[in-house]
């Protein structure tokens, strides 16, 4: 099944981000999440398709994950005492944090999937919606694929070339069934 829309950003300026999160309210969100909704705010503005609705389903999708935030939480744990640690970072570093955050902002209730692993991430998010929408569980599914540039991607390709060919730079791709 193809999707009716696709897109495919290379990273965002700063201050796009920073829009969006003034847009949408998005105070505490970290950049893993500010990239998702920028990516699918700028398809959803770019595309003449409807607007997402309470019956949508939403699958998010990426390798690495909210890597930087991971990352900076552990490095918190390390560093600080355990009723030091943020509470709001903490939650930030889990894979749906960020599909929890584009659920809330485009009011999509439908059904929300976050899936992570090396292997045809994105054929997996394509199945995905393909199951969801012929078990007529949602009416449309916006699908968002995202990798955060960080210190993790940076190394990926020296740590395993053979999956990671290059450099992995802020990526994002929308695609709406």
């Amino acid at each position: 099944m193809q999707p009716l829309v696709s897109r495919t950003y290379f990273g965002f300026p700063e201050e796009d981000l920073k829009a969006t999160r003034m847009k949408y309210g998005l105070r505490r969100a970290d950049r893993f999440t500010s990239l998702a909704i920028t990516a699918i705010d700028k398809t959803l503005a770019e595309v003449p398709a409807e607007a997402p609705a309470p019956d949508w389903a939403l699958v998010t999708a990426s390798c690495f994950g909210p890597h930087r935030t991971v990352f900076a939480t552990l490095d918190d744990i390390l560093d600080f005492p355990e009723d030091q640690i943020l509470p709001t970072k903490f939650s930030h570093s889990v894979h749906n944090a960020s599909a929890s955050y584009i659920c809330s902002a485009l009011k999509i209730h439908g059904p929300s999937f976050a899936i992570s692993g090396f292997d045809c991430i994105e054929g997996q998010a394509m199945q995905l919606a393909e199951t969801l929408l012929g078990a007529s569980m949602a009416r449309r599914v916006l699908v968002a694929i995202i990798e955060e540039a960080g210190l993790l991607t940076e190394t990926a390709h020296a740590l395993m070339p053979e999956r990671f060919p290059g450099r992995i730079d802020d990526f994002s791709k929308v695609l709406i069934y």
